[in-house]
């Protein structure tokens, strides 16, 4: 799991910042957001348009994107207003007791990468340029030709097998590709792609299962056509998709003619269940984004409930998710940008809270960092 990152000249994050993902000695909440190994079950980033929240996310983003093959330029993740010809990106891990410390630098002037990857401070993968070397118990292999866009991280992987002697190595793998990015504008939600796309492998009986235990007013079919209350909805023979059927009123409607809020909430859920099932994690930019406030606490809190080895990071612009009944404060990190310095990010817990203060009046307050101001011209 993801424990720290630091990103240097990285988009908006023009000095070194650390994200900490560990739980701090100051909690407030009980133990039901954090694991017994005190690293916490994810974060919520808070801030004014611009601050640079979705950027933290980009940073955690970075790696999964890369690691599954999504690929990317990454000259695209220079902070443009800084000197810094060198873009750091830098992740420790833990697990099974074991720390894992993966380092990646871009530097635009030379077009090169290099990455250093190491398992309780030992070296077992470095990288410079097109020069990859690995180091596994006693066997060493070089690379002498590795792909200037891949990472060598992602290459070696391919080509040992997944690190079949390596188990650190190979746990840090599943992690990330189990791991899932959600844009919560996304318009891929209207014609449900991911929730049709898990219909198809698993079917839906899981998915409404889940719809159950949040108890929604709603159950979800899969086919080509679907019938109630006297109505009768015909596809076609050779087409399927997605119905909802309101428990109380089940008239059958296709999930393009549903309410945003369903179609987003729809398409969540698949990744939702497999982050849950599955160590991995769930990033998500602008959640809650046609979400009514209650349905996306309680999403929040059925993900601290029930996941056991993963992470959900989000940005949101629900102020009612700033609450000790949803989030510790060490899971809060505050956004702002402070001009020529870039972005910078600290955390809510530093300003020690009382349990039975209001977390969300405070901040809409002003009592801490992250708050849009809007002065009168």
């Amino acid at each position: 799991m993801l424990t720290k990152m630091y990103l240097t000249n990285f988009l908006s994050f023009k000095e070194r910042t650390e994200f900490d993902f560990t739980a701090s000695k100051y909690s407030i909440l009980s133990k039901t957001n954090v694991y017994e190994n005190e690293i916490l079950k994810g974060a919520l980033f808070l801030g004014p348009n611009a601050a640079g929240k979705s950027n933290a996310l980009k940073g955690i983003s970075f790696i999964i994107e890369m690691i599954t093959g999504e690929g990317t330029e990454f000259q695209r993740y220079r902070c443009f207003f800084a000197g810094n010809p060198i873009t750091t990106a830098e992740y420790e891990f833990a697990f099974d007791e074991k720390k894992v410390a993966y380092v990646i630098e871009y530097n635009i002037q030379t077009n090169s990468i290099s990455e250093n990857l190491k398992i309780d401070d030992i070296t077992v993968l470095n990288r410079k340029g097109n020069i990859g070397e690995l180091r596994i118990g006693q066997t060493v292999t070089i690379d002498e030709r590795v792909d200037g866009e891949t990472l060598f991280l992602r290459t070696a992987s391919f080509n040992t097998g997944r690190f079949p002697q390596e188990p650190t190595l190979r746990k840090l793998m599943e992690f990330l590709q189990n791991s899932y990015i959600v844009d919560g504008y996304n318009r891929g939600a209207l014609y449900g792609k991911s929730i049709i796309k898990y219909a198809e492998e698993f079917g839906v009986e899981k998915i409404n299962k889940y719809l159950e235990e949040f108890g929604y007013d709603f159950v979800i079919e899969y086919g080509s056509e679907s019938e109630g209350e006297g109505l009768k909805v015909v596809i076609g023979e050779d087409k399927k998709a997605v119905f909802f059927k309101r428990k109380s009123f089940p008239i059958p409607i296709v999930i393009m003619n549903e309410s945003q809020g369903n179609q987003v909430f729809a398409d969540l859920l698949p990744n939702l269940i497999r982050v849950i099932e599955n160590p991995g994690m769930l990033i998500i930019d602008e959640f809650g984004n046609s979400l009514h406030n209650r349905l996306s606490e309680n999403i929040i809190r059925f993900f601290m409930e029930s996941a056991k080895n993963s992470q959900i990071f989000i940005t949101s612009h629900h102020t009612n998710l700033i609450s000790n009944s949803v989030f510790r404060p060490d899971q809060l990190d505050l956004v702002s940008f402070k001009d020529n310095s870039g972005s910078e990010v600290e955390r809510l817990s530093k300003y020690k809270p009382r349990e039975a203060q209001n977390l969300e009046k405070m901040y809409l307050g002003g009592m801490f960092e992250g708050l849009p101001i809007y002065e009168k011209i």
